[in-house]
C-alpha cells in the first residue's frame, strides 16, 4: 500500500490557469478587442483563422470564443463562465462545440463526418461550433472537402480554425476566414502573467529567476508555465536564479557575458576555462553556443541602434549591461563572431567531439590573424585603425607640450632611415633591390594571393630603391594601407627573398617624404655609347622604325663667301619645256 495516495486530479499550471475570460489573455489585445467588439454588436464570422507560434493562446481563444458565442449573459463580450451553456461547454457535457486535432484526423473521411454532421442545429447551444486545430496538416483532399462548407456554410454553424505554419494552409481557405495573426509575448507579460500565478500557489521567486523563465520561455505563455511548473517540482518551492539554471541544467546569462569578454580581450586561457566548468556542471554546448550566437545579435543591436528596448526583449537591467559590453566590442567582430559561431554550429551537426569545432571557433575571434575570412580581415583593419589614431593622438599630444618639457622625454628614433643613399653606378639589374623593383609586378600578385588581406597595399603598388632595399610609396590618404604594409613587413620581405634569391628591407613611406630620392630603377644598367650618332642610336633601338639611307643623294651646302649665289638646278629648263609642250596640247 502507498504511504502517500497519488492525487489523479491534479492539472498542470498551464491547465488550470488558462484564461476563461478574453481580458485573461496575455499579449493578445490586439485580437481580444476585435472580437469582443464583433460579439458585442453580433457581428460574428462563420469563419476564423488563428495563425501564430506555439503557446500563444490560439487554442485559448477559440475556446472563450466558443463559450462567448452560445453565452446566455455574455459580459461585454466575454463569456460569463457561468450560465449551463459556458459551464456544459468547459466540462464537455454540450456536444455541441467539437474540437479536432488535424494531426491525427487529417483525412478526407474526419473533414466529411464534419460536414455531415454541420447539417443538424445545435441542441442546447446557438452555434455548432468546430474548432480544427492544426489545420495545415489536413490532405489536400480533406481542404477540398472542407471547402465548399467554409463558403457556403450552414447559418448555426462557426468554424475555428487554428495553425502554427499558415503558409502550408491554402489560399481558397485563407480567402474564406476572418485572419488573426497571433503574436510572440514578450517577457515583460509573461513575467507579470507568472507573478500572479505564482501569488495563487504560494511560490516565492526572486525577480532574476522570473527574468531567466521569461527568456526561456522564448515567447511563449505555455512553455514559459511549462518550464516554471518543472523547476517548483524540483525545489521546495522557492525559486532563484541559481535553483532555475541547475534544475533545467542550463548556464545562464552570466557565462555568456563572460565568454563575449573572453573573446574581446583575446583571453585564449579563460575561453577553455568557461567551457570547462560548463562540461563539468553538464550543461548543453550546443545550447550554449545558440545563446552565445543570440547574445552577440542582441549586441549588435545595442551597438547599431538606439532603440535597444524595442528590438531586444529582455529586462531593463540586462539591457544595460549589454549595452556596456556593445561598447567595449567593436562592429566588425561581433559580426565576425556571429558569422563563425553559426558556421562552426553547423559543422558540429556531424561531428563526433563539437566541443573541438567550438573551441577553435572561439579561439579564431581571439585571434583574426588565424581566419583569412572577409569579417576576420575587417576586425583586423579596424584595430589598426585604432591604433593609428592612438599614434596621431600621441603625437598631438608631444606637439602641444611646452618647449621646456620637450627635451625631458626624447622621441624614440626609427631603427631604419626612411632612404638611405647610394651610388646608382655601382648597381646593376642584378643588384637584388634594383631586381626586386622591377619584378613587384609580379611580385605583388604573389603576395596578394598567399595574403589577400594585404592586397589593398601591395597591387599596383608604385615603388622605389634605396641602398638597402625597396620602398613603397603612399598617398597621404592611405594612412591605413601603409601602416598595413608597415605591421606585415615580414611577410613581404618573405615573398621577396623568395623570387629573387637575396633577402632586402621593405620600407613604406609617403609620396611627399620621398619624392626628392625616387630613383628611375628602369635606367639602372644601362650601357651608353658617347660616340654614336642620332641616327645610329636609333637604328640600334628601333630597327624596325629606322631605314638605312644613302648620304650620296643629299647635297651639302659649303658657302664660299658672305655673298648668296643662286644656283640653277639641273632640269629646270627640261622643267619648261615640259609645261610649254603640255599648253600647246590643251590649245590644240
Amino acid at each position: 500500500m502507498l504511504e502517500r495516495e497519488i492525487d489523479v486530479a491534479y492539472q498542470a499550471i498551464y491547465r488550470k490557469w488558462r484564461p476563461a475570460v478574453f481580458e485573461d489573455v496575455v499579449g493578445q489585445q490586439h485580437i481580444t478587442k476585435t472580437l469582443q467588439n464583433q460579439l458585442e454588436s453580433g457581428k460574428i464570422s462563420h469563419a476564423y483563422l488563428f495563425c501564430g507560434t506555439r503557446g500563444t493562446g490560439k487554442t485559448t481563444v477559440a475556446k472563450i470564443l466558443a463559450r462567448a458565442i452560445n453565452c446566455q449573459n455574455p459580459k461585454g463580450g466575454s463569456p460569463c463562465n457561468e450560465c449551463s451553456v459556458c459551464r456544459g461547454i468547459s466540462d464537455g457535457s454540450i456536444l455541441d462545440v467539437f474540437e479536432i486535432d488535424a494531426a491525427s484526423n487529417n483525412g478526407v473521411d474526419n473533414i466529411r463526418e464534419i460536414i455531415e454532421d454541420a447539417k443538424y442545429v445545435a441542441s442546447e447551444a446557438k452555434y455548432r461550433v468546430y474548432i480544427i486545430d492544426e489545420v495545415h496538416m489536413l490532405s489536400q483532399g480533406a481542404f477540398n472537402a472542407l471547402l465548399k462548407t467554409l463558403e457556403e456554410p450552414p447559418e448555426h454553424t462557426v468554424f475555428i480554425l487554428a495553425t502554427t505554419e499558415a503558409h502550408k494552409v491554402p489560399q481558397t481557405i485563407l480567402s474564406r476566414c476572418q485572419r488573426f495573426d497571433f503574436k510572440r509575448i514578450n517577457t515583460g507579460d509573461i513575467v507579470r502573467r507568472m507573478r500572479e500565478i505564482a501569488m495563487g500557489e504560494g511560490l516565492s521567486i526572486t525577480d532574476d529567476a522570473y527574468s531567466l523563465l521569461s527568456q526561456l520561455a522564448d515567447g511563449s505563455m505555455r512553455d514559459g508555465l511549462t518550464i516554471l511548473e518543472r523547476c517548483v517540482s524540483e525545489t521546495d518551492g522557492t525559486l532563484t536564479y541559481e535553483s532555475v539554471s541547475k534544475a533545467l541544467g542550463i548556464s545562464g546569462n552570466a557565462p555568456l557575458f563572460a565568454m563575449a569578454d573572453a573573446v574581446n580581450s583575446g583571453n585564449s586561457g579563460e575561453i577553455f576555462e568557461i567551457i570547462e566548468q560548463l562540461m563539468s556542471d553538464g550543461r548543453d554546448l550546443n545550447n550554449f553556443i545558440g545563446n552565445l550566437i543570440g547574445h552577440y545579435r542582441n549586441l549588435l543591436i545595442c551597438k547599431v541602434t538606439d532603440k535597444t528596448e524595442k528590438l531586444i526583449d529582455r529586462e531593463p537591467k540586462e539591457i544595460v549591461k549589454l549595452k556596456a559590453q556593445a561598447e567595449r566590442t567593436s562592429f566588425e567582430k561581433l559580426s565576425g563572431a556571429i558569422s563563425i559561431l553559426s558556421g562552426a554550429r553547423n559543422e558540429a551537426k556531424w561531428a563526433k567531439e563539437p566541443r573541438t569545432i567550438y573551441e577553435l571557433a572561439l579561439i579564431k575571434l581571439t585571434r583574426p590573424e588565424l581566419d583569412a575570412s572577409y569579417d576576420a580581415l575587417l576586425d583586423r583593419i579596424k584595430a589598426l585603425e585604432e591604433k593609428v589614431k592612438e599614434g596621431i593622438k600621441v603625437q598631438v599630444q608631444r606637439a602641444e607640450k611646452p618647449p621646456e618639457q620637450k627635451s625631458v622625454k626624447k622621441a624614440k628614433q626609427p631603427s631604419a632611415r626612411l632612404f638611405v643613399p647610394f651610388d646608382v653606378n655601382s648597381f646593376t639589374q642584378d643588384t637584388p633591390c634594383v631586381a626586386a623593383a622591377r619584378g613587384w609586378d609580379k611580385i605583388s600578385r604573389q603576395i596578394s594571393k598567399k595574403y589577400p588581406f594585404i592586397s589593398s597595399a601591395v597591387l599596383g603598388r608604385r615603388v622605389t630603391i634605396d641602398g638597402e632595399g625597396i620602398i613603397l610609396i603612399f598617398e597621404k590618404d592611405e594612412t591605413m594601407s601603409k601602416e598595413l604594409a608597415k605591421t606585415h613587413r615580414a611577410e613581404i620581405e618573405e615573398l621577396i627573398a623568395q623570387a629573387i634569391g637575396s633577402r632586402i628591407v621593405a620600407k613604406t613611406a609617403f609620396l611627399e617624404d620621398i619624392e626628392d630620392n625616387i630613383i628611375d630603377f628602369w635606367k639602372i644598367g644601362e650601357k651608353k655609347d658617347t660616340n654614336s650618332n642620332t641616327f645610329k642610336d636609333l637604328d640600334e633601338r628601333f630597327p624596325e622604325i629606322v631605314e638605312d639611307i644613302d648620304s650620296s643623294e643629299f647635297i651639302s651646302y659649303e658657302p664660299q663667301n658672305d655673298d648668296f649665289e643662286q644656283v640653277e638646278i639641273e632640269g629646270e629648263e627640261d622643267e619648261e619645256e615640259f609645261l610649254e609642250e603640255n599648253e600647246r596640247e590643251s590649245e590644240e
